[in-house]
């Protein structure tokens, strides 16, 4: 019992003082891009065009579902990451 409200505690002290923030499909497309040192040249090997390459990475375009289904393929994660 004690254990259970010193956890909760210093749950509710995380979540205040050092929150996590939440991503977005461009931000998990940036990270995964950069753990492997991908241009956006090559993201458009994947997608199939450096115009949509650019904007994606650049914020100016979201994902669609096909591009998610591409991109989950190549980086062997869940498609949902992208949507």
């Amino acid at each position: 019992m004690l254990l259970e409200l010193l956890m909760t505690l210093i749950e509710k002290f995380e979540e205040t003082h050092y929150p996590i923030p939440q991503s977005t499909p461009n931000s998990m497309l940036i990270h995964l891009m950069e753990a492997r040192d991908m241009t956006p040249e090559v993201l458009a090997e994947v997608i199939g065009s450096l115009g949509l390459a650019l904007q994606i990475v650049n914020g100016n375009r979201t994902i669609n579902r096909a591009e998610a289904e591409l991109l989950a393929d190549y980086f062997h994660v869940d498609a949902s990451l992208f949507t």
